[in-house]
């Protein structure tokens, strides 16, 4: 107590005590940032205690992501990258004085001004009197969309005593571009098609990306295909701008009001929504859903993993085991489905569909099946697969339809990063009004329609050919 009384000085022995070595060693290890890292939610993954015994939700799985690419890397006789090795060190690059000598990749974009883009290797730190200083920055791929965080500290321009960039946006766009390599493989045409094999690979990053809360992040593939007049064959993937939905789904009603209740004084379709079919709805085979490497088909690609309820088929269940739906029930996504009785202990899902048939993918991490049916409730499953995973060559190959349009054929394929999706700003933002309304926010709301004037898209990769 006497000593906790004091001012603290440089020669307090308490607050200046050296760690022990064990403790340091904990700090140095990726075991000390997996005990926030990997995020667990109350109540069973319906697939995940099926597949790998867990009576847990695995909502956040960087830690766990990270020792399994980890345990690979040992096997292979290498020396894998510590959490603190990318996150607390130089890795991927700094900005060093003088103009580049080639300009190869579009990191040197994002140094100021009279400097250029050095790469630097994971774990790779400055040094003060020979000892490694570990960046505190903690980089990462997002940064706060709240007004009152300074836009200074997003877009500061200057860079520290390593040439680090001082702006969470350029060291941001300098993490994410060193994390994929993106291409577009051989081409081909025959008849009347085509086919554009696009490559992914997450090179950059010992877990899958993206990482964190992968449900909300985004990160996808623009597809642009032109023939020899300039008309249009076939795109994906193209928005206006960053506060636009990407065009795979299509919220036609989202519903933020508690005001319907069960019997039990339930709240009824919470961030439920109804959703139809957009034009750039995927229809890859195999699902991507399910993992793989080589997926065949159209639509959109992209990376951000999801949300999965369990329901049951109030259409037509035809001999696959899927169901479809009849008459109004085509109106809407979730029209053919009603909640499935789901055991939030034992995860178990009872349906009347089998084969992955049984779980219908919503869009919020609390809500309903649609926006005026089901229970609000946590998700009963969670899609941890589409991210992309650390040195795996993922392929889409787009089969499309040439017919009419004259040879040859330009292609562009971009590669996008946005840190959250629209809809959930405009939702939490519609429900917290509401909510302020009710008197139940006597602050006000704190998410609000102005954070979408924070979003951005960031382009990670842009790759061209043509098919003669």
């Amino acid at each position: 107590r006497d000593a906790l009384s004091k001012q603290p000085s440089f020669n307090d022995p308490i607050v200046h005590r050296s760690s022990a070595d064990a403790a340091r060693e904990y700090r140095s290890s990726s075991e000390f940032c997996g005990a926030c890292h990997d995020v667990r939610l109350f109540g069973t993954d319906a697939i995940g205690v099926r597949e790998r015994g867990e009576h847990f939700k695995r909502l956040r799985n960087a830690y766990s992501e990270w020792r399994a690419w980890a345990d690979g890397e040992e096997r292979a006789g290498k020396k894998a990258a510590t959490c603190q090795g990318c996150h607390m060190s130089l890795y991927p690059g700094s900005c060093e004085p003088g103009a580049a000598v080639s300009k190869s990749g579009s990191q040197n974009d994002d140094c100021p001004s009279g400097t250029h883009f050095v790469a630097r290797v994971p774990g790779e730190m400055s040094k003060d009197a020979n000892q490694p200083i570990f960046s505190h920055y903690f980089t990462s791929v997002d940064f706060p969309l709240a007004p009152a965080f300074p836009e200074k500290f997003i877009d500061d321009l200057a860079l520290d005593a390593s040439g680090t960039p001082l702006g969470m946006r350029a060291r941001q766009r300098m993490l994410l571009k060193s994390a994929f390599e993106f291409s577009i493989a051989e081409a081909t045409r025959s008849g009347g098609k085509i086919e554009i094999p696009i490559h992914v690979e997450n090179i950059g990053a010992g877990h899958r990306v993206p990482a964190g809360f992968s449900q909300e992040r985004e990160i996808w593939v623009e597809l642009e295909v032109t023939d020899a007049r300039g008309g249009l064959v076939y795109e994906v993937g193209k928005i206006a701008s960053a506060k636009d939905d990407l065009g795979d789904k299509i919220f036609s009603r989202v519903n933020t009001s508690d005001a319907a209740r069960d019997f039990l004084g339930r709240p009824l379709g919470v961030f439920g929504a109804d959703v139809i079919d957009g034009p750039d709805a995927p229809a890859w085979s195999p699902n991507p859903n399910a993992g793989g490497s080589l997926f065949v088909g159209r639509g959109l690609v992209n990376f951000q993993n999801g949300f999965l309820r369990c329901v049951r088929c109030v259409g037509e269940i035809d001999v696959f085991g899927k169901c479809n739906a009849t008459g109004d029930q085509a109106r809407t996504r979730a029209g053919k489905f009603d909640d499935g009785a789901y055991d939030v202990d034992t995860g178990e899902c009872r349906s009347n569909l089998s084969g992955g048939n049984e779980f219908f993918e919503t869009y919020f991490p609390v809500g309903s099946l649609d926006a005026e049916r089901g229970l609000l409730k946590a998700p009963d499953a969670i899609i941890d697969t589409r991210s992309a995973p650390p040195n795996v060559a993922l392929t889409y190959r787009y089969v499309l339809d040439s017919s009419g349009h004259p040879p040859p054929y330009d292609v562009h394929a971009k590669l996008h990063f946005r840190a959250f999706p629209p809809y959930l700003i405009r939702a939490f933002a519609d429900y917290e009004k509401e909510q302020a309304a009710q008197g139940k926010r006597p602050n006000g709301p704190q998410v609000t329609l102005s954070m979408l004037d924070r979003l951005e898209i960031l382009d990670l990769a842009d790759v061209r050919t043509r098919i003669e």
